[in-house]
């Protein structure tokens, strides 16, 4: 049995949201949850992404109101030209939330109901920045906020996604700022040390 498992059926499923700013250190919450208590793992931004694939849910919406400008050459939406856009206009960002953060809640809806359903699994979890924005706190159990500070948040975006400082001031604009993450949520895990300092707090909150 994985370690943290529930024994028998999985009819007391526990769904988790984990959420935080970009470069908090969400995914490698959600990787301990599912290496060391077999987890699955439901990340919005990952649903998202299929969805605005060509013959997503999202796709034809998305293109029809932006334009085929958005478009590469094989069709399919590049993402760094929308990005563009929205990050300079809180009103076609609000926009594109709104066709997109509703089909998103309904997959994640139905995948939970689908793995609970298989009554295999002792955890799910919801990896999500947009926490508050889109709802999803209410169709999870408990919500832990992945806190990392700003400055090495910056750092982390700089050297592993080589993103520039005009970029990050843009998501990190359009994202939820700590204090609301805080208000919040009351589960707060600190990414300010190594792997398992993540572990301990992981099985903490777990025994909570």
């Amino acid at each position: 049995m994985v370690v943290g498992q529930v024994d028998g059926t999985g009819d007391n499923m526990k769904v988790i949201g984990i959420t935080g700013g970009i470069g908090s250190g969400k995914s490698l919450v959600a990787e301990i949850l599912k290496r060391k208590y077999g987890a699955h793992i439901l990340n919005t931004d990952g649903i998202a992404r299929e969805q605005m694939a060509p013959g997503g849910a999202c796709y034809q919406e998305v293109v029809d109101y932006f334009g085929e400008e958005i478009l590469s050459s094989d069709h399919t939406i590049n993402r760094t030209k929308l990005a563009s856009i929205v990050f300079d206009d809180k009103d076609k960002l609000l926009r594109l939330n709104e066709l997109t953060h509703p089909k998103v809640l309904l997959a994640v809806r139905e995948e939970i109901q689908s793995i609970r359903d298989k009554k295999t699994v002792p955890y799910l979890v919801v990896e999500t920045a947009l926490m508050i924005e889109s709802g999803y706190d209410f169709i999870c159990d408990v919500v832990w906020y992945v806190h990392t500070p700003e400055e090495e948040r910056r750092n982390r975006l700089k050297k592993e996604r080589s993103y520039s400082d005009e970029k990050i001031n843009s998501i990190f604009e359009s994202q939820s700022k700590a204090d609301a993450f805080r208000k919040k949520f009351l589960k707060v895990i600190e990414n300010v040390g190594d792997i398992e300092m993540l572990e301990l707090q992981v099985e903490r909150l777990l025994k909570e």
